[in-house]
């Protein structure tokens, strides 16, 4: 599954709450290039790491995209854990390459970098995780162990017989635009669009015709839960105060008998996460942020609204409500503004007939090519693809 492992060697205990090691029996050893400029990372990785008891070996290794490009070509490696700063190739753009001719490679980036931006390429990029230099063997054997069931689940008969291969990767996969939706609205405390995105997870559960007893209905349940894992990792609280036990909790996932009861379950786990984060902010900052976030959703139709004419409104420094917006959300003021426009924009095309020019003023762009541009990098899809789309599912032939 895909979501945004931000590990310390201070959160080892926590980690170990979250997802519990075993020792599953395994059953295929999956092949693993390691990418890296740094000899002495690479020599880490290769000789200080236990590989094996999770069902891994590494059968190449390279010190840059180029090289990366080469080895992945004769070895076909299962799994790349690939390193974003390098030469020649960042691990980005490497990842986009080695996508196109094996789109099945499962990938891990491994970086010092801790900014969102990063985070969210790597999500887009159908990343199957992302660790922090530097990260311990505990946060590693939890790391193989999601990466090796995604990858056996790809690896049955009937797994391969149903889905062509071109979509086998993404499949027991939330897809990336609802991931970074949610992520971001729970970071914005916004409980009405997280059920927004709920509703867009059950039609396609219901469009798939996935039992939530399956491996693959599991795999998406497991999911939702790491992502608000990853949000209450933010924050550095304690989960158990946030969720109780670890065992309790999965206790309680196990009983859930419908996709009705378990999305209402994940989305009760959310507001309880969102509820419990809120109660420990420092009142200054939040009250601010809280503020900015309401002044910004009356103004974004301003197309000159800029993060300094919100600040001056607030009567702050607009590099201290920068700061506040990272503190407080992960992300920057303006990744904010255009979250609100693309929403108010999607809200429109689904609602009101109106030319893309008048969406694009209503929402805050003068320029309509621009805006289409910033919608499809939002959505996927432009303005006009969008509407088409779903003026499909509400006529159906």
């Amino acid at each position: 599954m895909v979501f945004i492992l931000r590990a310390e060697r201070a959160k080892e205990q926590r980690l170990n709450w979250f997802f519990p090691i075993t020792t599953a029996k395994v059953n295929r050893m999956y092949k693993v290039m390691i990418v890296d400029d740094e000899p002495l990372f690479r020599d880490y990785m290769r000789s200080k790491l236990d590989w094996a008891s999770h069902g891994f070996h590494i059968c190449c290794e390279a010190a840059n995209g180029r090289e990366a490009l080469e080895e992945a070509k004769e070895n076909r490696p299962d799994l790349a854990f690939i390193d974003i700063s390098m030469p020649f190739i960042d691990g980005l753009e490497l990842t986009k390459l080695l996508k196109q001719t094996q789109p099945d490679i499962s990938v891990v980036f491994v970086t010092g970098h801790s900014e969102f931006d990063y985070a969210r390429q790597a999500v887009r990029l159908g990343a199957q995780d992302y660790l922090l230099k530097p990260f311990n063997k505990v946060e590693f054997a939890t790391t193989l162990q999601r990466v090796k069931r995604a990858l056996d689940e790809r690896s049955r008969p009937s797994f391969q017989e149903q889905i062509p291969p071109q979509k086998a990767a993404n499949l027991g996969v939330l897809p990336f635009d609802v991931q970074e939706t949610l992520i971001l609205t729970l970071r914005m405390r916004e409980m009405d669009a997280v059920h927004e995105e709920m509703s867009r997870i059950w039609q396609v559960i219901h469009k798939m015709d996935i039992s939530i007893s399956s491996a693959r209905g599991q795999s998406y349940l497991e999911a939702l839960i790491n992502l608000c894992r990853a949000y209450i990792m933010e924050s550095e609280l304690n989960p158990e105060e946030v969720w109780g036990t670890g065992s309790a909790l999965e206790q309680q996932r196990q009983a859930l008998p419908s996709w009705e009861e378990a999305l209402g379950w994940i989305a009760e786990l959310f507001s309880r996460a969102v509820n419990y984060r809120e109660s420990f902010r420092p009142s200054k900052s939040y009250q601010l942020f809280t503020a900015a976030k309401a002044y910004i959703q009356q103004n974004y139709s301003d197309s000159e609204l800029t993060v300094e004419g919100v600040a001056q409104a607030l009567y702050v420094d607009a590099s201290y409500l920068r700061k506040v917006f990272r503190k407080e959300a992960s992300v920057s003021v303006v990744d904010y503004i255009t979250y609100i426009r693309m929403k108010e924009a999607k809200d429109i095309l689904l609602t009101r007939p109106m030319k893309l020019s008048a969406v694009a003023e209503k929402v805050g762009y003068n320029d309509p090519n621009y805006f289409s541009k910033c919608f499809k990098k939002r959505f996927g899809l432009t303005p006009s693809e969008f509407e088409q789309l779903h003026a499909n599912k509400a006529n159906p032939e």
